[in-house]
């Protein structure tokens, strides 16, 4: 039998029994502004659209169903449709919300729950920075975290980062974890980041343990969101110049100077009248030359362009964020360049209810080239060389003769032709990373994770070192020339990091209960092979290693292998979020140490009470009030492998017969089978408190850190005949205070805010087991400046004679040093701690100005209580055959006795350029770091384009410096480099589709 029945329509099937409608809307923020690209979601369907140039909304939803609103930067907001068709929405800032969530070790927290000592920054505070290095961004906007940068050559400029200072008297550096994984800052681009938290205290960051015990940086890079594809394109384009450099005299007055030096010392001047009177007419450079060679090498404009490109977008099932950047900035100098280019690709996917998985695959190369000059074995060195070169080689002394040939200085070297001319090194390294991470909902509340991750690297150095010739004014042949070779270097290494733990996160009425329990793993092995060549054809046109002689080739290779073994475990509980309570706990395992010492344990605990939610706090004024107290204990293996091992070392070679055979010995390094950890104790008490709705912040610490059995080499007698172990011997102590302040407001059409970080940190070493030294004692700083106390000039014989007797000779015009034993003599022991390089004070101010589509940033940062050394070359008249700066002009003698420096000398500086209170300068400074001025298109113009957001903006890195230090920058006094920070003017554009 069949039957025919009427089909029903689309309104009666079961599918459409739930009625339909369509709603419409507008999202702006707390200014009234449209949002647009606001992701507005029909709640647990793909259903969806994102707001247009207006901010406007229309979606076709179910009668019954809940919209989701949410955009980067904002609180996401749940809104019932029944019985609505209009949607007005203003979206909360979310950083002006206390349930704020901060990335925290292996997991997030609510900010307002936080018992340890975090700091944050979001992206908004990184955007549009010269830099492809995210450590020189944080400049000056974290409490309690110390960077400076060394120098200003491109790809090299990252400054060194230090959490609450200097912790052991080995490796300071802070642990880097980037989306759960451990790596580098510079494995990832600043324009990928969506927060970084900087895990300050034990309690923070002790979940980490043997790793943490200089602090944890921790970053989240950007992911999907439901909703449109939202295409973004940033790119900006400038040039640099110096920051500051020396003035140096020229050669008519550096000429007339060193006269005046060499008769002091008694004998004939160098440059006669004749010759004077040559130079300043200046026509005949070829023998009279008036150079510049810092000028002269420092010549190029340093342009520079990066371009970043993003898609993120997704759905309820899969969401995704894909990037690609390009980074290229050239030196200041001939042949010196730096270029990176990188891809990121983050995917989270919904498998069911309960399983979600995600894919994070990130890869980068960068090119860092510099000219090849002095040695090959470290292409850092010879971007020194050249750069010392040239602040050394005198004014008189030609850089290149009217024929095109080069010269030298004392026969030595010439500074602009081995960087226009040596040939060139690449330093390339490739970085490639994978991980892929799981979770599984076991249960309401708890939750098994996963995570496995490979990352490998590879750095491949070559260098291409030409055979260059130099010359005299006269001489047709050269007079000296230099070796052309080829070295190779690959240094590769591949970790696995896999992780497992549960977590477990419930709320019982006021009772609040988070758990952990994690393991993981990590090995790590590393290989290193360099070969070399010399003699190339002297065409220098082939730069291969194959072309080298073959008997003058050198061969290198040696493997290292490392292991992680940890497990870890934390607890929180807080009591209707007044009372809060946190314990962390990790027992780790390394390789690094002997196996009867290889595990540790290190514990944390922390407390909060929230004030402001007792029954007894009426201040309605204040949002949150809230004290909190954490000690833990930290571990630090960062040193070499196998100290604990009787190593050998291949290359003593000898002959037996008429044949050369490879010969091994003992390695001339003692092990040492009992070293263990150094551990970290700390101690930390704080405040956070929350005003006016969000309108004014406040956060303060107070902390000690005591690190113990610090790794070190203790001082042996020569004649054991073999270099000193590593021993757990040392003790440093860091005591500070933190202070950050932030208030925002709004006026009518007028936004602002501000942030201000204040840091104090005084930093001494308080053991060594015996092993003071002089300069390196207990109650020095780490970074210490030894050397005498300097009392000014001596004007007079007489007063010579009055004063206590100067074991190295003394004239009118020496400098004058302090007799600190009292034994009327001034000798070795009358030295004494001078200041430290590290600085004891550091601050940030960050000025956020918006007026309608106008917007203005400003950050300044700076150090005090810090003492500095000008580099020799620089500060000392004639060191080492060198120049001399305008400063001298200002010099003792006779007609001058209150002059600023003492008289000019050759064979008796050296008791004038001792390590002196008079040489240690005070290093504080105030830098203008960033000024950017941006203004958005108005939505009206851009109507019909295609684009939700254009932005045009200028900036300018490192506008000014206001500090009393003589040298090149007050931030290098801890380093050899002489290439100068950058004043970095650029233009950019911020474009979204």
């Amino acid at each position: 039998m069949i039957v025919i029945s009427k089909k029903e329509t689309g309104q009666n099937t079961k599918v459409q029994q739930q009625k339909q409608k369509r709603i419409s809307g507008v999202i702006k923020d707390a200014a009234g502004e449209p949002i647009i690209g606001a992701n507005v979601v029909e709640k647990g369907t793909t259903n969806g659209t994102v707001t247009d140039m207006d901010g406007k909304f229309t979606l076709d939803v179910q009668d019954k169903g809940v919209l989701q609103v949410s955009y980067i930067g904002y609180l996401t907001q749940e809104l019932s449709v029944s019985g609505k068709s209009s949607f007005n929405v203003i979206m909360v800032d979310d950083s002006q919300n206390l349930s704020e969530v901060v990335v925290v070790g292996y997991g997030t927290q609510k900010k307002v729950n936080l018992t340890g000592a975090v700091s944050t920054v979001k992206s908004e505070m990184l955007e549009n920075r010269t830099t492809s290095n995210p450590v020189n961004m944080l400049t000056g906007q974290i409490a309690g975290v110390t960077i400076v940068q060394n120098t200003g050559q491109p790809g090299a400029d990252a400054g060194n980062l230090r959490v609450r200072g200097i912790g052991t008297l080995g490796n300071a550096e802070a642990m880097v974890v980037i989306d759960g994984v451990e790596s580098s800052m510079a494995n990832v681009d600043p324009n990928d980041i969506e927060s970084i938290s900087v895990l300050k205290d034990a309690a923070a960051s002790s979940i980490y343990g043997v790793r943490a015990a200089n602090g944890v940086i921790l970053i989240t890079t950007k992911r999907g969101a439901v909703g449109k594809p939202v295409v973004s394109y940033n790119g900006y384009i400038g040039w640099q110049a110096a920051c500051r450099l020396p003035n140096y005299l020229d050669s008519y007055n550096y000429a007339t100077l060193l006269n005046e030096a060499y008769r002091n010392d008694g004998s004939n001047a160098p440059f006669q009248d004749t010759d004077l009177e040559k130079i300043r007419l200046g026509n005949d450079p070829d023998h009279f030359a008036n150079s510049n060679q810092v000028n002269a090498l420092l010549s190029e404009s340093g342009l520079f362009h990066n371009h970043h490109l993003s898609v993120i977008g997704g759905n309820e099932g899969i969401r995704y964020s894909l990037t690609a950047g390009f980074h290229k900035k050239d030196g200041l100098i001939p042949n010196v360049s730096y270029n990176r280019f990188n891809i990121r690709s983050n995917v989270d996917a919904k498998i069911n209810n309960r399983l979600d998985v995600a894919l994070n695959i990130s890869a980068s190369r960068d090119d860092r080239m510099a000219p090849a000059t002095s040695t090959v074995n470290d292409p850092d060195t010879d971007m020194y060389y050249i750069m010392y070169h040239a602040f050394r080689e005198t004014p008189v002394t030609p850089i290149q003769f009217s024929n095109g040939n080069y010269g030298l200085f004392l026969n030595e070297h010439n500074s602009v032709a081995e960087a226009r001319n040596s040939g060139v090194s690449h330093v390339y390294n490739n970085n490639f990373q994978g991980n892929a991470s799981f979770v599984y909902k076991i249960m309401d509340g708890l939750n098994l994770r996963g995570n496995a991750a490979a990352t490998y690297y590879l750095k491949d150095t070559h260098v291409f070192q030409k055979k260059m010739n130099f010359y005299t004014a006269d001489s047709e042949d050269p007079i000296k020339s230099s070796r052309s070779q080829v070295k190779n270097i690959d240094k590769k290494s591949l970790e696995l990091n896999l992780q497992a733990y549960l977590d477990y996160d419930k709320t019982f009425g006021k009772h609040g209960v988070k758990a952990l329990l994690g393991y993981s793993q990590i090995h790590n092995e590393y290989r290193l092979l360099s070969a070399l060549r010399k003699d190339l054809p002297t065409n220098n046109m082939i730069g291969e290693i194959n072309a080298g002689d073959v008997t003058t080739q050198e061969t290198e290779g040696t493997s290292v292998a490392y292991a992680l073994r940890s497990v870890f475990g934390r607890v929180n509980y807080d009591f209707d979020s007044r009372y809060l309570f946190e314990a962390n706990v990790r027992y780790d395992g390394s390789s690094r140490f002997p196996k009867n010492n290889r595990f540790g344990v290190f514990p944390s605990f922390s407390v909060g009470w929230r004030l402001s939610e007792e029954s007894f706090f009426n201040a309605d004024w204040v949002d949150n009030l809230k004290v909190r107290a954490s000690w833990g204990q930290l571990g630090n293996q960062e040193i070499d492998d196998y100290s604990f091992y009787n190593t050998y070392a291949f290359g003593y070679d000898y002959s037996f017969g008429n044949a050369l055979y490879s010969g091994i010995s003992i390695n001339d390094v003692m092990a040492n089978t009992a070293i263990t950890w150094e551990k970290t104790n700390q101690t930390d008490i704080g405040i956070d408190a929350d005003f006016w709705g969000g309108k004014l912040s406040f956060t303060g610490d107070f902390f000690i850190k005591n690190t113990n059995a610090i790794l070190l080499k203790l001082p042996i007698p020569d004649i054991v005949g073999v270099d000193a172990p590593m021993q757990n011997a040392g003790k440093v102590r860091n005591t500070g205070v933190e202070l950050a302040f932030t208030h925002r407001n709004q006026v009518n059409d007028f936004k602002y805010s501000t942030s201000f970080n204040f840091s104090y940190i005084h930093n001494e070493i308080t053991d060594l087991s015996g092993g003071d030294t002089p300069g390196r004692s207990v109650g020095d700083p780490v970074d210490n400046i030894y050397g005498y106390v300097c009392d000014g000039i001596f004007k007079s014989q007489e007063e010579i004679d009055n004063s206590p007797k100067q074991v190295w000779g003394a004239q009118p015009g020496d400098l004058k040093y302090r007799d600190l034993d009292g034994n009327q003599t001034v000798d070795q022991n009358d030295r004494q701690s001078l200041g430290s390089t590290f600085p004891k004070i550091n601050f940030g101010l960050r000025l956020n100005f918006e007026y309608k589509n106008f917007d203005l940033t400003a950050l300044l940062q700076g150090a005090g209580m810090v003492k500095g050394i000008v580099k020799d070359e620089i500060g000392k008249a004639f060191y080492n055959g060198g120049k001399v700066t305008d400063s001298w002009l200002d010099r003792w003698t006779p007609e001058n006795p209150d002059a600023t420096y003492p008289r000019l000398t050759i064979s008796s500086s050296s008791r004038n350029y001792m390590t002196s209170s008079f040489w240690a300068q005070n290093a504080s400074y105030l830098k203008l770091r960033n000024l950017q001025i941006g203004y958005t298109l108005p939505q009206n113009i851009l109507t019909n384009t295609g684009l939700s957001k254009l932005r045009l903006y200028c900036s300018i890195d490192n506008l000014f410096t206001i500090t009393g230090f003589d040298g090149l920058d007050p931030e290098m006094i801890t380093t050899k480099t002489y290439y100068p920070l950058t004043r970095n003017y650029s233009f950019g554009v911020n474009v979204s589709f």
